[in-house]
Protein backbone atom coordinates (compact mmCIF):
# COMPACT_ATOMS: atom_id res chain seq x y z
CA UNK A 1 0.00 0.00 0.00
CA UNK A 2 2.85 2.40 0.82
CA UNK A 3 4.52 1.76 -2.52
CA UNK A 4 1.25 2.34 -4.38
CA UNK A 5 0.75 5.66 -2.64
CA UNK A 6 4.30 6.75 -3.48
CA UNK A 7 3.81 5.75 -7.13
CA UNK A 8 0.56 7.72 -7.28
CA UNK A 9 2.26 10.80 -5.82
CA UNK A 10 5.14 10.45 -8.28
CA UNK A 11 2.73 10.21 -11.22
CA UNK A 12 0.92 13.33 -10.03
CA UNK A 13 4.22 15.21 -9.76
CA UNK A 14 5.25 14.12 -13.26
CA UNK A 15 1.87 15.18 -14.66
CA UNK A 16 2.20 18.57 -13.00
CA UNK A 17 5.72 19.10 -14.34
CA UNK A 18 4.65 17.93 -17.79
CA UNK A 19 1.78 20.40 -17.87
CA UNK A 20 4.10 23.18 -16.73
CA UNK A 21 6.67 22.28 -19.39
CA UNK A 22 4.02 22.20 -22.12
CA UNK A 23 2.75 25.60 -21.06
CA UNK A 24 6.28 27.02 -21.00
CA UNK A 25 6.92 25.63 -24.48
CA UNK A 26 3.76 27.27 -25.86
CA UNK A 27 4.58 30.59 -24.22
CA UNK A 28 7.98 30.84 -25.90
CA UNK A 29 6.77 29.99 -29.41
CA UNK A 30 7.12 32.91 -31.82
CA UNK A 31 4.12 33.59 -34.08
CA UNK A 32 2.93 36.24 -36.53
CA UNK A 33 1.21 39.50 -35.46
CA UNK A 34 -2.19 38.83 -33.96
CA UNK A 35 -4.80 39.98 -31.46
CA UNK A 36 -4.63 38.12 -28.13
CA UNK A 37 -7.92 37.25 -26.46
CA UNK A 38 -8.09 36.37 -22.74
CA UNK A 39 -11.38 35.24 -21.21
CA UNK A 40 -11.34 36.31 -17.56
CA UNK A 41 -14.67 35.05 -16.20
CA UNK A 42 -13.39 34.39 -12.69
CA UNK A 43 -12.72 35.87 -9.27
CA UNK A 44 -9.79 38.27 -8.93
CA UNK A 45 -7.39 35.97 -7.08
CA UNK A 46 -3.63 35.25 -7.26
CA UNK A 47 -4.26 32.78 -10.09
CA UNK A 48 -6.01 35.52 -12.08
CA UNK A 49 -2.97 37.75 -11.60
CA UNK A 50 -0.74 34.90 -12.80
CA UNK A 51 -2.99 34.42 -15.84
CA UNK A 52 -2.73 38.13 -16.71
CA UNK A 53 1.05 38.34 -16.27
CA UNK A 54 1.65 35.20 -18.34
CA UNK A 55 -0.69 36.49 -21.04
CA UNK A 56 1.08 39.85 -21.25
CA UNK A 57 4.49 38.18 -21.36
CA UNK A 58 3.36 35.76 -24.05
CA UNK A 59 1.85 38.60 -26.10
CA UNK A 60 5.10 40.55 -25.93
CA UNK A 61 7.15 37.49 -26.94
CA UNK A 62 4.88 36.34 -29.76
CA UNK A 63 4.38 39.73 -31.39
CA UNK A 64 0.76 40.39 -30.43
CA UNK A 65 -0.38 43.88 -31.42
CA UNK A 66 -3.38 44.12 -29.10
CA UNK A 67 -4.79 42.27 -26.06
CA UNK A 68 -8.53 42.05 -25.38
CA UNK A 69 -9.57 40.81 -21.93
CA UNK A 70 -13.19 39.68 -21.78
CA UNK A 71 -14.04 40.44 -18.15
CA UNK A 72 -16.88 38.99 -16.08
CA UNK A 73 -16.12 38.99 -12.35
CA UNK A 74 -17.91 39.47 -9.02
CA UNK A 75 -14.69 40.90 -7.55
CA UNK A 76 -11.89 39.45 -5.47
CA UNK A 77 -8.76 40.35 -3.54
CA UNK A 78 -7.73 43.99 -3.36
CA UNK A 79 -4.01 43.13 -3.41
CA UNK A 80 -4.41 41.00 -6.54
CA UNK A 81 -6.35 43.77 -8.30
CA UNK A 82 -3.61 46.26 -7.38
CA UNK A 83 -0.95 44.02 -8.89
CA UNK A 84 -3.08 43.42 -11.99
CA UNK A 85 -3.50 47.15 -12.44
CA UNK A 86 0.26 47.64 -12.21
CA UNK A 87 0.83 44.81 -14.73
CA UNK A 88 -1.53 46.55 -17.18
CA UNK A 89 0.32 49.85 -16.68
CA UNK A 90 3.68 48.16 -17.36
CA UNK A 91 2.48 46.26 -20.44
CA UNK A 92 4.27 47.02 -23.72
CA UNK A 93 1.19 45.80 -25.62
CA UNK A 94 -2.03 47.88 -25.48
CA UNK A 95 -4.81 46.20 -23.48
CA UNK A 96 -8.56 46.58 -23.85
CA UNK A 97 -10.79 45.56 -20.95
CA UNK A 98 -14.10 44.43 -22.43
CA UNK A 99 -16.96 43.68 -20.02
CA UNK A 100 -18.72 40.98 -21.98
CA UNK A 101 -20.77 39.05 -23.00
CA UNK A 102 -24.25 40.43 -22.29
CA UNK A 103 -25.23 39.80 -18.68
CA UNK A 104 -21.66 40.10 -17.45
CA UNK A 105 -20.56 42.46 -14.70
CA UNK A 106 -17.38 44.11 -13.47
CA UNK A 107 -18.09 44.29 -9.76
CA UNK A 108 -15.89 45.36 -6.87
CA UNK A 109 -12.25 44.73 -7.90
CA UNK A 110 -13.46 44.36 -11.48
CA UNK A 111 -14.09 48.12 -11.56
CA UNK A 112 -10.39 48.84 -10.98
CA UNK A 113 -9.36 46.37 -13.67
CA UNK A 114 -11.78 47.88 -16.18
CA UNK A 115 -10.79 51.53 -15.73
CA UNK A 116 -7.07 50.66 -15.76
CA UNK A 117 -7.15 49.35 -19.33
CA UNK A 118 -5.75 51.37 -22.22
CA UNK A 119 -9.22 50.89 -23.71
CA UNK A 120 -12.32 50.28 -21.60
CA UNK A 121 -15.47 48.99 -23.29
CA UNK A 122 -18.71 47.25 -22.36
CA UNK A 123 -21.12 45.06 -24.24
CA UNK A 124 -24.87 45.80 -24.26
CA UNK A 125 -26.67 44.44 -21.22
CA UNK A 126 -23.67 44.60 -18.86
CA UNK A 127 -22.99 46.55 -15.67
CA UNK A 128 -20.14 47.95 -13.64
CA UNK A 129 -19.80 49.20 -10.07
CA UNK A 130 -20.39 48.31 -6.42
CA UNK A 131 -16.67 48.57 -5.70
CA UNK A 132 -17.19 49.00 -1.96
CA UNK A 133 -15.05 46.37 -0.18
CA UNK A 134 -17.18 43.62 1.35
CA UNK A 135 -16.60 40.39 3.19
CA UNK A 136 -16.48 37.01 1.52
CA UNK A 137 -20.17 36.68 2.37
CA UNK A 138 -21.10 39.85 0.48
CA UNK A 139 -21.67 41.90 3.67
CA UNK A 140 -20.27 45.37 4.26
CA UNK A 141 -17.21 45.68 6.45
CA UNK A 142 -17.81 47.69 9.61
CA UNK A 143 -15.60 49.76 11.90
CA UNK A 144 -11.94 50.58 11.30
CA UNK A 145 -11.48 47.85 8.69
CA UNK A 146 -14.20 49.45 6.55
CA UNK A 147 -12.42 52.81 6.63
CA UNK A 148 -9.05 51.23 5.88
CA UNK A 149 -10.38 49.19 2.95
CA UNK A 150 -12.15 52.21 1.44
CA UNK A 151 -9.04 54.37 1.76
CA UNK A 152 -6.89 51.70 0.07
CA UNK A 153 -9.36 51.36 -2.81
CA UNK A 154 -9.73 55.13 -3.21
CA UNK A 155 -5.96 55.60 -3.35
CA UNK A 156 -5.75 53.01 -6.13
CA UNK A 157 -8.49 54.82 -8.05
CA UNK A 158 -6.54 58.09 -7.95
CA UNK A 159 -3.44 56.41 -9.40
CA UNK A 160 -5.57 54.92 -12.18
CA UNK A 161 -7.05 58.34 -12.92
CA UNK A 162 -3.59 59.82 -13.35
CA UNK A 163 -2.76 57.17 -15.98
CA UNK A 164 -6.07 56.91 -17.83
CA UNK A 165 -7.94 60.17 -17.16
CA UNK A 166 -11.33 58.56 -16.64
CA UNK A 167 -14.08 59.66 -14.26
CA UNK A 168 -12.30 59.12 -10.96
CA UNK A 169 -15.08 60.85 -9.01
CA UNK A 170 -17.59 58.19 -9.99
CA UNK A 171 -15.16 55.36 -9.24
CA UNK A 172 -14.57 56.81 -5.75
CA UNK A 173 -18.36 56.95 -5.40
CA UNK A 174 -18.52 53.28 -6.40
CA UNK A 175 -16.03 52.56 -3.63
CA UNK A 176 -17.63 54.73 -0.95
CA UNK A 177 -21.33 54.21 -1.74
CA UNK A 178 -21.41 51.01 -3.86
CA UNK A 179 -22.74 52.90 -6.90
CA UNK A 180 -23.40 50.86 -10.08
CA UNK A 181 -23.95 51.78 -13.72
CA UNK A 182 -25.32 50.14 -16.85
CA UNK A 183 -23.24 50.26 -20.03
CA UNK A 184 -25.04 53.36 -21.35
CA UNK A 185 -24.70 55.15 -18.00
CA UNK A 186 -21.01 54.19 -17.79
CA UNK A 187 -20.42 55.67 -21.26
CA UNK A 188 -22.24 58.88 -20.31
CA UNK A 189 -20.21 59.18 -17.09
CA UNK A 190 -16.92 58.71 -18.97
CA UNK A 191 -16.15 55.49 -17.10
CA UNK A 192 -15.67 53.52 -20.33
CA UNK A 193 -14.64 54.66 -23.82
CA UNK A 194 -17.45 53.11 -25.84
CA UNK A 195 -20.02 50.31 -26.13
CA UNK A 196 -19.24 47.46 -28.52
CA UNK A 197 -21.65 44.72 -29.59
CA UNK A 198 -18.82 42.30 -30.28
CA UNK A 199 -15.05 42.02 -30.42
CA UNK A 200 -14.82 43.07 -34.06
CA UNK A 201 -16.70 46.29 -33.35
CA UNK A 202 -14.39 46.94 -30.39
CA UNK A 203 -11.32 46.67 -32.62
CA UNK A 204 -12.85 48.99 -35.22
CA UNK A 205 -13.87 51.61 -32.66
CA UNK A 206 -10.50 51.47 -30.91
CA UNK A 207 -8.64 52.32 -34.15
CA UNK A 208 -7.15 55.82 -34.02
CA UNK A 209 -7.52 56.19 -30.24
CA UNK A 210 -4.62 57.93 -28.51
CA UNK A 211 -3.36 56.13 -25.41
CA UNK A 212 -0.38 56.24 -23.05
CA UNK A 213 1.70 53.07 -23.54
CA UNK A 214 4.72 52.52 -21.29
CA UNK A 215 4.85 56.26 -20.56
CA UNK A 216 4.68 57.35 -24.22
CA UNK A 217 1.89 58.57 -26.49
CA UNK A 218 0.66 55.86 -28.85
CA UNK A 219 -2.06 55.77 -31.51
CA UNK A 220 -3.91 52.47 -31.95
CA UNK A 221 -4.12 51.08 -35.45
CA UNK A 222 -6.95 49.09 -37.01
CA UNK A 223 -6.30 45.55 -35.77
CA UNK A 224 -9.63 44.12 -36.97
CA UNK A 225 -7.94 42.29 -39.87
CA UNK A 226 -5.45 40.45 -37.67
CA UNK A 227 -6.07 36.84 -36.60
CA UNK A 228 -7.32 36.30 -33.04
CA UNK A 229 -5.45 33.88 -30.77
CA UNK A 230 -7.15 32.80 -27.53
CA UNK A 231 -4.80 32.59 -24.53
CA UNK A 232 -5.93 30.00 -22.00
CA UNK A 233 -4.93 30.14 -18.32
CA UNK A 234 -2.14 27.77 -17.43
CA UNK A 235 -2.56 24.71 -15.22
CA UNK A 236 -0.68 26.53 -12.45
CA UNK A 237 -2.98 29.57 -12.66
CA UNK A 238 -6.13 27.42 -12.51
CA UNK A 239 -4.74 25.42 -9.58
CA UNK A 240 -3.65 28.56 -7.75
CA UNK A 241 -7.09 30.15 -8.13
CA UNK A 242 -8.76 26.97 -6.91
CA UNK A 243 -6.52 26.67 -3.86
CA UNK A 244 -6.69 30.41 -3.08
CA UNK A 245 -10.46 30.23 -2.66
CA UNK A 246 -11.04 30.92 1.07
CA UNK A 247 -13.35 27.92 1.47
CA UNK A 248 -10.86 25.56 -0.20
CA UNK A 249 -8.01 26.93 1.93
CA UNK A 250 -10.09 26.27 5.05
CA UNK A 251 -10.71 22.67 3.94
CA UNK A 252 -6.98 22.15 3.35
CA UNK A 253 -6.05 23.30 6.86
CA UNK A 254 -8.83 21.25 8.41
CA UNK A 255 -7.88 18.11 6.46
CA UNK A 256 -4.19 18.62 7.25
CA UNK A 257 -4.64 18.99 11.00
CA UNK A 258 -7.30 16.26 11.27
CA UNK A 259 -5.40 13.70 9.17
CA UNK A 260 -2.12 14.20 11.01
CA UNK A 261 -3.87 14.11 14.41
CA UNK A 262 -5.61 10.82 13.62
CA UNK A 263 -2.33 9.31 12.38
CA UNK A 264 -0.48 10.39 15.53
CA UNK A 265 -3.12 8.91 17.83
CA UNK A 266 -3.48 5.73 15.80
CA UNK A 267 -0.13 5.04 14.06
CA UNK A 268 -0.17 2.65 11.14
CA UNK A 269 -3.35 3.79 9.42
CA UNK A 270 -1.13 5.50 6.77
CA UNK A 271 -3.97 7.01 4.70
CA UNK A 272 -4.93 9.81 7.16
CA UNK A 273 -1.25 10.68 7.58
CA UNK A 274 -0.57 10.79 3.82
CA UNK A 275 -3.67 12.89 3.14
CA UNK A 276 -2.81 15.17 6.06
CA UNK A 277 0.76 15.78 4.88
CA UNK A 278 -0.32 16.50 1.28
CA UNK A 279 -3.00 18.93 2.46
CA UNK A 280 -0.49 20.57 4.82
CA UNK A 281 1.95 21.18 1.96
CA UNK A 282 -0.81 22.65 -0.21
CA UNK A 283 -2.08 24.79 2.69
CA UNK A 284 1.42 26.15 3.34
CA UNK A 285 1.74 26.95 -0.37
CA UNK A 286 -1.56 28.83 -0.28
CA UNK A 287 -0.32 30.78 2.76
CA UNK A 288 2.34 32.32 0.52
CA UNK A 289 -0.24 33.98 -1.74
CA UNK A 290 -3.11 34.86 0.61
CA UNK A 291 -2.77 36.27 4.15
CA UNK A 292 -3.39 33.54 6.73
CA UNK A 293 -3.72 34.15 10.46
CA UNK A 294 -1.78 31.71 12.62
CA UNK A 295 -4.36 32.23 15.36
CA UNK A 296 -6.95 30.71 13.06
CA UNK A 297 -4.62 27.84 12.13
CA UNK A 298 -3.94 27.14 15.81
CA UNK A 299 -7.66 27.06 16.58
CA UNK A 300 -8.33 24.63 13.70
CA UNK A 301 -5.42 22.41 14.81
CA UNK A 302 -6.67 22.45 18.42
CA UNK A 303 -10.18 21.56 17.26
CA UNK A 304 -8.89 18.70 15.11
CA UNK A 305 -6.89 17.29 18.03
CA UNK A 306 -9.90 17.49 20.37
CA UNK A 307 -12.07 15.89 17.71
CA UNK A 308 -9.58 13.04 17.26
CA UNK A 309 -9.30 12.54 21.03
CA UNK A 310 -13.08 12.24 21.26
CA UNK A 311 -12.92 9.09 19.13
CA UNK A 312 -10.72 7.48 21.80
CA UNK A 313 -12.00 8.99 25.06
CA UNK A 314 -15.71 9.39 24.23
CA UNK A 315 -16.60 12.12 26.68
CA UNK A 316 -18.72 14.43 24.53
CA UNK A 317 -17.04 17.52 25.98
CA UNK A 318 -14.00 17.13 23.74
CA UNK A 319 -16.20 16.91 20.64
CA UNK A 320 -18.16 20.06 21.47
CA UNK A 321 -14.94 21.93 22.27
CA UNK A 322 -13.37 20.68 19.03
CA UNK A 323 -16.26 21.84 16.86
CA UNK A 324 -16.33 25.26 18.53
CA UNK A 325 -12.57 25.60 18.06
CA UNK A 326 -12.79 24.64 14.36
CA UNK A 327 -15.60 27.15 13.72
CA UNK A 328 -13.66 29.96 15.42
CA UNK A 329 -10.51 28.96 13.52
CA UNK A 330 -12.30 29.25 10.18
CA UNK A 331 -13.78 32.62 11.11
CA UNK A 332 -10.34 33.97 12.03
CA UNK A 333 -8.35 32.02 9.43
CA UNK A 334 -7.44 35.05 7.29
CA UNK A 335 -5.69 38.22 8.40
CA UNK A 336 -8.17 41.15 8.08
CA UNK A 337 -5.38 43.74 8.40
CA UNK A 338 -4.07 42.70 4.94
CA UNK A 339 -7.25 41.66 3.13
CA UNK A 340 -10.20 43.12 5.10
CA UNK A 341 -12.90 41.26 3.15
CA UNK A 342 -11.28 37.85 2.80
CA UNK A 343 -13.50 35.50 4.78
CA UNK A 344 -14.68 31.90 4.85
CA UNK A 345 -18.35 31.94 3.92
CA UNK A 346 -20.93 31.12 6.59
CA UNK A 347 -22.76 29.12 3.91
CA UNK A 348 -19.70 26.86 3.98
CA UNK A 349 -19.08 26.81 7.76
CA UNK A 350 -22.62 25.86 8.79
CA UNK A 351 -22.89 22.71 6.58
CA UNK A 352 -19.38 21.73 7.66
CA UNK A 353 -20.31 21.95 11.34
CA UNK A 354 -23.46 19.91 10.70
CA UNK A 355 -21.40 17.30 8.82
CA UNK A 356 -18.83 17.09 11.63
CA UNK A 357 -21.61 16.75 14.20
CA UNK A 358 -23.31 14.01 12.19
CA UNK A 359 -20.01 12.17 11.75
CA UNK A 360 -19.33 12.40 15.48
CA UNK A 361 -22.79 11.06 16.40
CA UNK A 362 -22.35 8.20 13.93
CA UNK A 363 -18.91 7.39 15.33
CA UNK A 364 -20.18 7.38 18.92
CA UNK A 365 -23.14 5.20 17.93
CA UNK A 366 -20.88 2.69 16.18
CA UNK A 367 -18.48 2.70 19.13
CA UNK A 368 -21.29 2.05 21.60
CA UNK A 369 -22.69 -0.73 19.43
CA UNK A 370 -19.29 -2.39 19.10
CA UNK A 371 -18.90 -2.37 22.86
CA UNK A 372 -22.26 -4.12 23.26
CA UNK A 373 -21.38 -6.81 20.74
CA UNK A 374 -19.75 -10.02 21.90
CA UNK A 375 -16.13 -10.27 20.70
CA UNK A 376 -15.64 -12.63 17.77
CA UNK A 377 -11.82 -12.76 17.74
CA UNK A 378 -9.02 -13.30 20.26
CA UNK A 379 -9.40 -14.90 23.66
CA UNK A 380 -12.66 -13.09 24.36
CA UNK A 381 -14.10 -14.49 21.13
CA UNK A 382 -13.78 -18.05 22.48
CA UNK A 383 -16.22 -17.44 25.33
CA UNK A 384 -19.57 -19.05 24.63
CA UNK A 385 -18.29 -21.27 21.79
CA UNK A 386 -19.24 -24.97 21.67
CA UNK A 387 -16.30 -27.42 21.55
CA UNK A 388 -16.15 -31.18 20.94
CA UNK A 389 -14.25 -33.41 23.40
CA UNK A 390 -11.52 -35.43 21.65
CA UNK A 391 -9.76 -36.86 24.76
CA UNK A 392 -11.76 -37.98 27.80
CA UNK A 393 -11.42 -35.74 30.85
CA UNK A 394 -9.37 -37.23 33.71
CA UNK A 395 -8.86 -36.14 37.31
CA UNK A 396 -5.57 -34.27 37.87
CA UNK A 397 -4.08 -32.23 40.67
CA UNK A 398 -3.42 -28.64 39.80
CA UNK A 399 -2.36 -25.92 42.25
CA UNK A 400 -3.52 -27.85 45.33
CA UNK A 401 -6.80 -28.55 43.67
CA UNK A 402 -8.21 -31.60 41.88
CA UNK A 403 -9.88 -30.86 38.56
CA UNK A 404 -10.83 -32.55 35.34
CA UNK A 405 -8.54 -32.10 32.30
CA UNK A 406 -8.86 -33.19 28.69
CA UNK A 407 -8.61 -32.06 25.07
CA UNK A 408 -11.29 -30.41 22.95
CA UNK A 409 -11.55 -29.44 19.29
CA UNK A 410 -12.64 -25.85 18.55
CA UNK A 411 -12.40 -23.71 15.40
CA UNK A 412 -10.12 -26.19 13.65
CA UNK A 413 -7.67 -26.41 16.58
CA UNK A 414 -7.02 -28.70 19.55
CA UNK A 415 -7.12 -27.05 22.97
CA UNK A 416 -6.25 -28.14 26.49
CA UNK A 417 -9.39 -27.81 28.58
CA UNK A 418 -10.25 -28.09 32.28
CA UNK A 419 -13.53 -28.42 34.20
CA UNK A 420 -14.70 -28.70 37.80
CA UNK A 421 -15.05 -32.13 39.39
CA UNK A 422 -18.83 -31.80 39.48
CA UNK A 423 -18.76 -32.03 35.66
CA UNK A 424 -18.68 -35.84 35.67
CA UNK A 425 -18.50 -38.15 32.71
CA UNK A 426 -17.09 -35.79 30.11
CA UNK A 427 -16.19 -38.46 27.64
CA UNK A 428 -14.97 -38.40 24.04
CA UNK A 429 -17.49 -36.92 21.61
CA UNK A 430 -19.33 -34.91 24.25
CA UNK A 431 -20.04 -31.26 23.50
CA UNK A 432 -18.97 -28.65 26.05
CA UNK A 433 -19.33 -24.90 26.31
CA UNK A 434 -16.38 -22.56 26.84
CA UNK A 435 -17.02 -20.31 29.84
CA UNK A 436 -13.56 -18.79 30.36
CA UNK A 437 -9.91 -18.76 29.27
CA UNK A 438 -7.10 -18.99 31.81
CA UNK A 439 -3.34 -19.63 31.51
CA UNK A 440 -3.62 -21.37 28.13
CA UNK A 441 -6.55 -23.59 29.20
CA UNK A 442 -10.16 -23.39 28.15
CA UNK A 443 -12.51 -23.67 31.11
CA UNK A 444 -15.54 -25.59 29.97
CA UNK A 445 -18.74 -27.07 31.29
CA UNK A 446 -20.81 -29.94 30.01
CA UNK A 447 -23.90 -29.04 28.05
CA UNK A 448 -27.15 -30.10 29.70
Amino acid sequence: MKSRILIALLMFALFYLGAASAQAEVDTTISTPHVAQMNMDMLILPGTLEFLKNGIQRAEQQGAKFIIIHLDTPGGLLESSQNMTQAIFDSKVPIAIYVSPSGSTATSAGVFITVSGHVAAMAPGTSIGAAHPVTGEGKDIEGDMRKKASNMASAMVKSIDQERGRNAKWVVKAVRKSSSLTETEALKENVVDFIAKNQLELLQKAAGKKIKLAGKEFVLEDYSKLPVVIYEPSFQARTLNFLANPNVAAILWLAATTGISIELYNPGLILPGVVGVICLILALAVSQVIPVSYVGISLIACGAILFALELFVTSGILAVGGIISIVLGMIYLFDPSVEPYLRVSLEFIIPLVLALGAFLLWSLFELARSRRMRPTTGKEGLIGEIANVRAEFQSVSRVNKTILQGKVFLNGEYWNAIADLDQVEIGKGVEVKVIAYEDGFLIVQKLK
